[in-house]
């Protein structure tokens, strides 16, 4: 009898994971001074920039040990302690061996848990309900998009995104990927962006700002930018990286959840409790 081998995922775990890889090259790799580094079971894709959005190493082993866990999270601490950015360390819970606690063995590096995500996967999306009245979707094709992306984005998360303004801007391509803005009254007030990511549609920084939540703006401007990217390079599966927030947003458009992730932080870099 043949014993399948411990390091063996779920397919979907493993697309998960290529997916955020390739996503944040495409969001970090744009711009002069970013860094790219693939070692033994880790990932690193650095813009440089001062938001740990935009600064991450990520995991890719499989079948991960305790053990090895630790190295590599003492590894990325090495790696990163140069850079000088705040920076985030994701870990795939799917990919680690069971019976022990990842934020305890991570807790010994210096890393704090901050983020949960859920990878999720649609191939194709629910009955799309009626846009509210009040929203106007804009399809910008020029280099203000992404800037209003990252407003909307810094003010729905309470978080100072505003390092990474000038990622992409001319140097990526508005017609290989598309960002929508939801406008209520004149003013952006939901956002997102949808990037091609190795043949799928990746559904990348999905805000709304909190004055105007609960009102459906989210699936509004998720599905009128799937809609802009099908358009050009057909109705390809759609896959995205869900806060808890998010989560139930999306289930109701028909994502399904595929893997399980938390995202670190060096302490170092946390606000003072």
């Amino acid at each position: 009898m043949t014993t399948a081998p411990t390091n063996l995922v779920p397919a979907g775990v493993d697309l998960s994971i290529r997916q955020f890889l390739e996503a944040w090259r495409i969001l970090c790799t744009s711009c002069p001074g970013h860094t790219r580094e693939i070692g033994e079971g880790i990932e690193y894709i650095f813009s440089g920039r001062s938001a740990s959005f935009f600064n991450v190493a990520v995991l890719t082993g499989r079948g991960v040990s305790r053990t090895a866990l630790k190295a590599l999270g003492q590894a990325a601490c090495t790696w990163a302690v140069d850079k000088d950015v705040p920076w985030l360390f994701l870990v795939t819970l799917d990919s680690l061996e069971p019976g022990f606690d990842p934020a305890a063995v991570l807790d010994d590096c210096g890393l704090a848990p901050v983020m949960p995500l859920v990878g999720m996967l649609a191939e194709r999306l629910t009955p799309a309900p009626p846009k509210p009245e009040e929203l106007s979707l804009q399809v910008p094709a020029d280099d203000t998009a992404w800037a209003t992306v990252i407003d909307v984005n810094s003010a729905a998360y309470d978080m100072d995104l505003g390092a990474g303004k000038d990622l992409l801007g001319p140097r990526l391509s508005w017609q290989e990927h598309f960002p929508v803005i939801g406008c209520v009254d004149g003013q952006p007030a939901s956002s997102t962006t949808v990037l091609m990511a190795d043949g799928y549609r990746y559904v990348a920084m999905v805000a709304t700002v909190p004055e105007r939540r609960l009102r459906g703006y989210a699936d509004a401007v998720m599905r009128r930018a799937l809609a802009e990217a099908a358009q050009v390079h057909g109705d390809r599966p759609t896959v995205l990286h869900a806060t808890d927030h998010g989560r139930w947003v999306y289930e109701k458009m028909g994502y399904v959840p595929i893997s399980t992730h938390v995202a670190f932080m060096e302490k170092r870099f946390l606000p003072p409790a």
